[in-house]
């Protein structure tokens, strides 16, 4: 007989492995067809870790204990008792059989013992604890579960126990052999007779009990009751916050890649993991705040539609064919559902990614979420308030004495940075908190700041209304600010008063390269209570008020910050009466998930209930950590009979640190921790050429033949370089034009350009002209270069040291390559002659004799050397442009466009400075530089010029480097003849005030008339030698007409080559620009 019933185990037992094996393999496909959901595979050690804590020592459970043990008994019973249910097989056929060796022992008999009792004992009182609750009431954390399957389940896992017991105490009463680890089963066994067939009976039973078990759940994949036995572990595995108890921020996604989730082909693998894995224990129901004021959502009932759905092959949209929007738009976000899930499903997750595309895809949403929408993304708040009002509160504090440092208005030290949040800065009561804040740390001398105006809304309830892309725009606004506020810092410590900020700067905006110390002010301040910066008053026992303190959902639940708040309390000397529903199990205010901006129009209202909740404490008081619940518990308590008052912890604090209605005075301010950002030494220039900071010119080298080489010119007036303004354009002051010489010939500003005829204007060279505002002249600076005699070159001047002010200087100056000529660009140059001079072209001036200042004729101006200064009339200074570089090679081939006359006698310019990069000042050419006047003006765009005024003095277009080889190439652009009548040079420019830079008025340059170019007399110049610089502060000109020779010596070689200039393509854009 015993042979028998092993065979019809067996033969019974293939076709139900059979189904269980397809049914696994079709949730498996199942789960796999979901999309990707990264984040969820790493560190998988310590996923295994977390996943073995929580199945075998029921953390999660253990919320209920008595459940939690009656539970772990029957879950070992399934796992360990799997072994002796195996061993059916065996005991079938040989009733006195067993597993070789474990049979034997001691104690697998007594492992098989305790087991077999706690399944028994176990399922016996979830059985009974089921039948106690029931499934009929709404509140019961059992209605709406499939009762048919729990109980099933239930009765297979009794047999399953039952079994195990029978079978051990038929072997004893057949066979004998009881041992100590029978404790049990040898009692039982007094009670049955003597039969091997009866052991091979019960372990049949025991055999085709499971066997039932499997054919039954293969055949029902929505009994997820049954299915969790073997799903809880991936799904425990797999959850996404694994380092952390605190449930963490909603994930980031792709908005190139999805928008949400609105059909379950959109799902991704862990939603559908989560659905087929929900146990339907209620546990969330029980907690969740919708549906206990009679709304439809239930976060249970919402995994097991979509579990049903899925199974069932759904193709159409959840929301509508699946779910409703009520149930969507019910949800608060406070987690309690995410907290309570014994296999950590993860509720909220799927709840954003519906509310996603219904947002982004389908523009379904509450219509009170529009105006929302639009203030966040206009307004940067959820009011639509102005920014600016974001500093009213600060205004208010300082006319009351109270320092509120602005990081904007130049705070260089702190420790804190103080977020206000939306709430704290524009909502009465949570300003209150606001200033309550500010009074402690000032109290307490802790260094902190603000961003006032600089605040933008967090983005919380963008992203919780599922506007994912608005919340990201505000994420990455939000990040770039906090990065340039504590730019330089090792620590970056955020405090706050709103959890809903707390949660998203310390949770969600790390995914944004937003990493911070995120502290609520609950734990700062605690803080400062522990360390004696902030000392309560004590109170007597018959002071002491009744106070129920409420705990926020994103600070507590989502971020396991509950005792700061509670032991604050106890230092401000009140009586802390907790309400029924606290810490991880406390009632949500109905606030979250962007619910404070939308109505409740079904069911009671959420913060009703809490308030009442509150009110039977008996607190005359409820304390709060959050504006968000402080707003819908003052709302709340109002429809109550006893209305007590709703203030924040900080409140509380400040009250009971108050001596005589004033606060104590205030400690030194000093950090806690760390210096915050390390002091540096700002670097002083001294005004004297001697500086240390002051370039070194480069050595002198030998020029080669026919190569005029120059010679340093005079440093400019410490203080008095205007550098010129981003893009190139070098601004003058603005103020009233000097009326040109006599005889209408304007004299060129330094650098050797020639004027523009009068009405016309002068295209700049490629690195940026030097503009003029209408009307303005262009004086030279203080102590420039004096101009040569005709036929002498005047070299370049070389780097000098800059101006007190924190203008760079240009790089040292280099020799030219010795070489041959430097080829002109297109244009109407003239190659110059042998030997390094340029011969003159036909009909056009001839310099004078080298030697003597030959005045121009009169109604003719002769233009000036280029790298001469030639004083003009007097009027605001203005400091040149940077020239174009020479080429690499050595060969520096001009600008296109006409050339530009030499000075007489094959005058060479000078070496060009260093381009200003974007953005940094850079001071003139030595000898060049023009000092502006004291006054203020609107500076141009960078890039652009400032068209002069007709017949106004106008800076030329800068010179072109020297080429190496000694032919010098012209500047870009066409020559344009002075006006007729002699050059009068103008009395010396008044020096402005050191390190004032005037802009000039917007305008781009017009291109001058054309115009050919002189070139200078065949033969090389001698070069003079450098002149001597003037006293600071005072420019001496030359006399009219005259102009002085340098004294013959060697010359200083020009800078070495800098970055090439913009082409006349790109000037030409510039100057569209």
């Amino acid at each position: 007989m015993q042979t028998t019933l092993g065979i019809i185990g067996i033969v019974l037992s293939l076709p139900a492995w059979g189904m269980f094996i397809a049914a696994v393999a079709r949730l498996y496909r199942l789960i796999g067809s979901g999309r990707p959901s990264p984040g969820r595979s790493d560190q998988p050690l310590r996923r295994l870790a977390v996943m073995l804590k929580e199945v075998f020592f029921h953390t999660e459970m253990m919320r209920k204990p008595a459940v939690a043990i009656a539970h772990w008994f029957v879950m070992l019973g399934f796992i360990i008792g799997s072994l002796v249910w195996f061993e059916a097989y065996i005991q079938t056929f040989d009733p006195a059989g067993g597993w070789p060796l474990l049979s034997s022992w001691s104690i697998y008999h007594f492992l098989e013992e305790v087991l077999a009792i706690g399944t028994v004992a176990g399922i016996t009182f979830l059985f009974a604890l089921r039948l106690s609750i029931g499934g009929r009431k709404r509140l019961a954390r059992f209605y709406g579960s499939n009762s048919i399957a729990a109980f099933f389940v239930e009765a297979v896992v009794f047999i399953e126990g039952a079994g195990m017991l029978l079978v051990k105490a038929g072997k004893i009463a057949t066979y004998g052999h009881a041992t100590w680890a029978d404790f049990l089963t040898r009692h039982i066994a007094t009670l049955l007779p003597a039969s091997p067939n009866l052991v091979s009976i019960f372990a049949l039973v025991k055999l085709l009990s499971g066997m039932v078990w499997l054919v039954v759940i293969a055949l029902n994949l929505r009994w997820g009751v049954a299915w969790h036995r073997f799903l809880a572990f991936f799904n425990i595995f797999f959850r996404r916050n694994i380092d952390s108890k605190a449930l963490g921020g909603l994930p980031t996604i792709d908005l190139e890649e999805s928008v949400g989730v609105g059909t379950l082909e959109d799902a991704p693998w862990k939603m559908l993991l989560d659905a087929t894995t929900c146990t339907e224990c209620g546990r969330c129901q029980e907690q969740c705040p919708a549906w206990h004021t009679e709304k439809p959502l239930s976060p249970k009932m919402l995994m097991t539609d979509l579990r049903d759905a899925a199974i069932g092959g759904s193709l159409g949209p959840i929301v509508g064919d699946v779910i409703s929007e009520d149930v969507l738009w019910s949800c608060t976000n406070c987690g309690a559902c995410v907290e309570q899930c014994p296999v950590d499903i993860e509720h909220l997750d799927h709840v954003s990614a519906m509310r996603r595309f219904q947002v982004l895809a389908e523009s379904q949403f509450p219509s009170e979420l529009t105006s929302l929408f639009k203030n966040l993304e206009t307004k940067g708040n959820p009011w639509g308030r102005n920014a600016r009002e974001r500093a009213t509160w600060i205004e208010e504090a300082r006319r009351d004495g109270l320092e509120v440092p602005v990081i904007s208005e130049g705070v260089e030290e702190f420790e804190y940075l103080f977020w206000v949040g939306c709430a704290g800065a524009f909502d009465d009561e949570a300003r209150k908190t606001t200033r309550a804040v500010v009074e402690l740390l000032h109290t307490a001398g802790v260094k902190f700041a603000v961003l006032s105006k600089d605040e933008t809304c967090t983005g919380d309830p963008a992203r919780r209304a599922g506007n994912e892309f608005l919340f990201q725009m505000l994420a990455t606004e939000n990040v770039e600010t906090l990065n340039a506020a504590f730019e330089g810092m090792p620590r970056r410590k955020i405090i706050t008063t709103c959890p809903h900020c707390f949660n998203t700067l310390l949770n969600e905006y790390p995914d944004f390269d937003g990493h911070f110390e995120v502290f609520h002010h609950t734990q700062l301040l605690n803080r400062l209570v522990r360390e004696g910066l902030l000392k309560p008053v004590p109170r007597s026992a018959e002071n002491r008020k009744p106070i129920t303190y409420h705990d926020p959902c994103f600070l507590g639940r989502h971020n396991k910050v509950f005792d700061p708040p509670r032991e604050l309390l106890g230092v401000s000397g009140v009586q802390l009466q907790e309400m029924p529903r606290n810490k991880n199990e406390g009632f949500c205010c109905g606030a979250g998930g962007a619910r404070m901006f939308m109505e409740e129009t079904i069911g009671t209202r959420i913060n009703e209930n809490r308030a009442a909740e509150a009110v039977g404490t008996g607190a005359e008081e409820i304390a709060t950590g959050c504006p968000f619940c402080n707003t819908m518990l003052t709302t709340g308590v109002k429809t109550q009979e006893s209305r007590p008052a709703v203030k924040d912890v900080a409140q509380m604090l400040r009250d009971a640190v108050l001596i005589d209605g004033q606060l104590p005075p205030r400690h030194e301010p000093a950090f806690l921790d760390e210096p915050m950002r390390r002091k540096t030494e700002k670097p002083q220039t001294p005004p004297t050429p001697e500086s240390a900071t002051q370039s070194k010119p480069a050595p002198a080298v030998p020029a080669p033949s026919g190569v005029t080489p120059p010679a340093p010119a005079a440093p400019p007036v410490p203080g008095g370089a205007t550098p010129p303004a981003p893009g190139g354009a070098t601004p003058p002051a603005p103020g009233k034009a000097t009326p040109p010489a006599p005889g209408g010939a304007t004299p060129p500003a330094p650098g050797g350009a020639t004027p523009p005829a009068p009405g016309k204007a002068t295209s700049p060279a490629p690195g940026g002209a030097t503009p003029t505002a209408p009307g303005k002249a262009t004086p030279p600076a203080p102590g420039g270069a004096t101009p040569p005699a005709p036929g002498k070159a005047t070299p370049p001047a070389p780097p000098v040291p800059p101006a007190p002010g924190g203008a760079t200087p240009p790089a040292p100056a280099a020799p030219p390559a010795p070489g041959g000529a430097t080829p002109p660009a297109p244009g109407k140059a003239t190659p110059p002659a042998p030997g390094g001079a340029t011969p003159p072209a036909p009909g056009k001036a001839t310099p004078p004799a080298p030697g003597n200042a030959t005045p121009p004729a009169p109604g003719k101006a002769t233009p000036p050397a280029p790298g001469s200064a030639t004083p003009p009339a007097p009027g605001k200074a203005t400091p040149p442009a940077p020239p174009v570089p020479p080429a690499p090679g050595g060969a520096t081939p001009p600008a296109p466009g006409k050339a530009t006359p030499p000075a007489p006698g094959g005058a060479k310019p000078p070496a060009p400075p260093v381009p200003p990069a974007p953005g940094v000042a850079t001071p003139p050419a030595p000898g060049n530089a023009t000092p502006p006047a004291p006054s203020k003006a609107t500076p141009p765009a960078p890039g652009s010029a400032t068209p002069p005024a007709p017949g106004k003095a106008t800076p030329p277009a800068p010179p072109v480097p020297p080429a190496p080889g000694g032919a010098t190439p012209p500047a870009p652009g066409k020559a344009t003849p002075p006006a007729p009548g002699g050059a009068k040079p103008p009395a010396p420019p008044v020096p402005p005030a050191p390190g004032v830079a005037t802009p000039p008025a917007p305008g781009n340059a017009t291109p001058p008339a054309p115009s050919k170019a002189t070139p200078p007399a065949p033969g090389s110049a001698t070069p003079p030698a450098p002149p001597a610089p003037p006293a600071p502060g005072n420019a001496t000109p030359p006399a009219p007409g005259k102009a002085t020779p340098p004294a013959p010596g060697n010359a200083t070689p020009p800078a070495p080559p800098v970055p090439p200039a913009p082409t006349l393509n790109q000037q030409q854009e510039e100057e569209n620009d």
